[in-house]
């Protein structure tokens, strides 16, 4: 999976909430990668896409470069919804697989048919 930088800075720089990052991740990423991260274990967020990811978020969306709403937004996650040692980019980032979850999730479906 790779995401790939946005583009609008000014969308970036507005975005202070967890929620507003996540949609805007939504937006970016390609559907072949939602499906893929849909499919991976907590675990394996953890392990695999995280390091992939959390550097390019925490640059783009300024996380250790002034964006304080963000930081808070995040804070309000951890110790309630998360351990309290995750940093702000793994908090986006299992915002971001949940909804993916929700909607990418591949289910095999059952046919009555029988082929002749």
């Amino acid at each position: 999976m790779m995401f790939q930088p946005l583009n609008d800075f000014t969308q970036l720089s507005a975005a202070s909430t967890v929620d507003q990052v996540v949609e805007l991740l939504y937006h970016d990423i390609s559907l072949r990668d939602k499906v893929i991260m849909a499919q991976l274990s907590e675990n394996e967020l953890d392990s695999s896409v995280y390091l992939a990811m959390a550097k390019t978020i925490r640059k783009e969306f300024g996380l250790y470069s002034g964006n304080t709403d963000l930081l808070n937004s995040c804070s309000s996650y951890l110790g309630r919804e998360y351990d309290t040692y995750e940093d702000p980019a793994m908090v986006i980032m299992k915002e971001l697989w949940k909804k993916v979850k929700q909607t990418h999730n591949l289910h095999l479906v059952k046919s009555n048919h029988c082929p002749a």
